[in-house]
Parts: C-alpha cells; sequence; structure tokens
C-alpha cells in the first residue's frame, strides 16, 4: 500500500479524474453502466488511498493511541459492496427497460450505512494521519481541517497529499520507523 504514499499530488489526481477525461474525450455514451464503472474506480482508487494513509498512520502510532482497523476496512468496503449491487442487480433492470419507477427497497438502508462508512473511512483517516503529525491524540478541532479536506477529496488530494508524500519520507529515513511495506 505504499504506492499511494509514495505519489505526488497530480498523479493521485489524474488516477481519479482520467477515466471521466477519456469517456468524454473519446465519446463514450454515458450509459448508467459506463457512468457506474467510472464511480467504482474512482471510489476505489480514493479509499485505497484512504486506507494506505489510515492503515499506515495507524501502524506508526504509539501503542496506546492506536485504533483497530477492522472497522475502518468495513466502513470503506461497504460503499464499495453497494456500487457492486447497483451494478449487478439493478443496471441489468434499467438496460432492458424494466426497472420500476421508484428503486428498490434495499436502496435506503445501502446507501445511508455506505455514508456511515464513508464518513467513519474519513474520520479515522483524518485522525490517524493528524494523531502522526502532532505525535499526540489528535481531538477533532485539530483533525477537522484534514476532514473536510478529505471529504472534498478532489481538492483534498492537493493539500493533504504533499504532507503525506513529506511524512512518509521522513517516516522511511528514520530507521526505527521504517515502514515494513
Amino acid at each position: 500500500m505504499s504506492f499511494f504514499l509514495k505519489l505526488r499530488h497530480w498523479e493521485l489526481f489524474l488516477m481519479l479524474a482520467l477515466p471521466t477525461i477519456m469517456s468524454l474525450m473519446f465519446s463514450i455514451p454515458m450509459k448508467p453502466l459506463v457512468v457506474a464503472s467510472i464511480g467504482l474506480f474512482m471510489m476505489l482508487v480514493l479509499f485505497l488511498w484512504m486506507f494506505s494513509i489510515g492503515s499506515w498512520s495507524n501502524r506508526h502510532l504509539p501503542e496506546s493511541r492506536r485504533r483497530s482497523p477492522l472497522p475502518f476496512a468495513v466502513g470503506l468496503a461497504i460503499p464499495i459492496i453497494y456500487v457492486l449491487m447497483y451494478i449487478f442487480l439493478y443496471i441489468p433492470l434499467l438496460e432492458q427497460g424494466g426497472a420500476p419507477q421508484k428503486p428498490p427497497i434495499w436502496f435506503l438502508p445501502m446507501h445511508m450505512l455506505s455514508m456511515v462508512g464513508i464518513f467513519y473511512g474519513i474520520w479515522y483517516t483524518a485522525r490517524q494521519l493528524k494523531s502522526l503529525q502532532q505525535n499526540e491524540e489528535a481531538d477533532f478541532m485539530i483533525f477537522s481541517s484534514t476532514f473536510f479536506l478529505l471529504f472534498i477529496f478532489p481538492l483534498g488530494i492537493w493539500l493533504i497529499q504533499p504532507a503525506v508524500n513529506q511524512l512518509y519520507s521522513q517516516m522511511e529515513t528514520t530507521p526505527d520507523n521504517a515502514d515494513e511495506n
């Protein structure tokens, strides 16, 4: 996962923006499957980036400030499962013209659960990163700027990733804190 920690901010931004740009450049019709696939790819890149930062930061914190990565991983996996369910269960109905006027009932709870998972993933990543940067337990007032930058990720990438790069190279050069990969 150190791949995402070493990327420059513009490289990460291009990974997120390139599928949309390419689909517009080549005039690919924006059918539901294309839109959902592009969204899934962007979500995977964004969540892998956040997971890399959160889990790496958590590993380098003292034992007393570490948090369990399991709820973090589950929180980021739920929206991916939701999008996959949408792609495999609902889009075929849309393409066949047999989709109901109202979305299926499972959309609402899955959507709400996905939003909770995303918020927890952002909260965990911001808190662990700021705790590592500050070298003390970070409360919300300390990590709120990182939280909101992660929430508006296209802009946040340009501001957070350089700090991640600097912290990663700092920790990598220190022998007792070197990342195991």
